[in-house]
């Protein structure tokens, strides 16, 4: 099997993630019209160890529509492979994936703009930038969840999501006291 879909491994926080953004974020712009193209998860944060896949988000107004065969074709040309299973169940958040020689270089979260799920992702990567306290929990929790998980990536996936949650509240909390 392949082991972009099986494996887990972090590594230490890499001076060159944003730059990689910056080039997938280049190369989205000849697929998406459309201001909201951000970097996001992990690899977004400084300091913070990731799995060394770009997490990036694209604001559209309608990800249906967005996602129709002329710009499919395109993000397949780029070597974007669409996963219609993944978030099948909202329709305002779909998910592609490119994938290298067996590793994952990026994840491109196309979501409607406005949405909860949206804000969450920027609200998460801003709350984790400002609070250092927070960082150093996430790492914690991943570390111990990749010691278990590392051969499991789905249920890495699925053991990390209640850790989003409880530091999205915290993050929720900290952006009423910042207004």
């Amino acid at each position: 099997m392949n082991r972009a879909y099986s494996e887990v491994a972090l590594v230490p926080y890499d001076e060159r993630w944003p730059r990689r953004f910056e080039s997938t974020k280049k190369e989205l712009r000849a697929a998406f019209s459309t201001d909201l193209i951000e970097h996001i998860g992990s690899t977004s944060v400084p300091g913070l160890s990731s799995k060394d896949t770009v997490d990036v988000v694209v604001g559209v107004p309608d990800v249906v529509r967005t996602l129709n065969p002329r710009t499919l074709s395109k993000l397949s040309a780029l070597g974007f492979e669409y996963i219609p299973s993944s978030f099948a169940a909202d329709a305002d958040h779909s998910f592609l994936h490119r994938i290298i020689q067996e590793q994952r270089t990026d994840h491109v979260h196309v979501m409607r703009l406005g949405s909860d799920a949206l804000q969450g992702r920027l609200l998460f990567r801003d709350y984790l930038r400002a609070t250092p306290a927070a960082v150093i929990e996430y790492e914690q929790a991943k570390q111990e969840l990749v010691a278990r998980f590392h051969d499991r990536r789905d249920d890495y996936v699925a053991q990390k999501q209640p850790v989003v949650e409880a530091l999205l509240e915290k993050a929720r909390a900290w952006m009423k006291e910042s207004r």
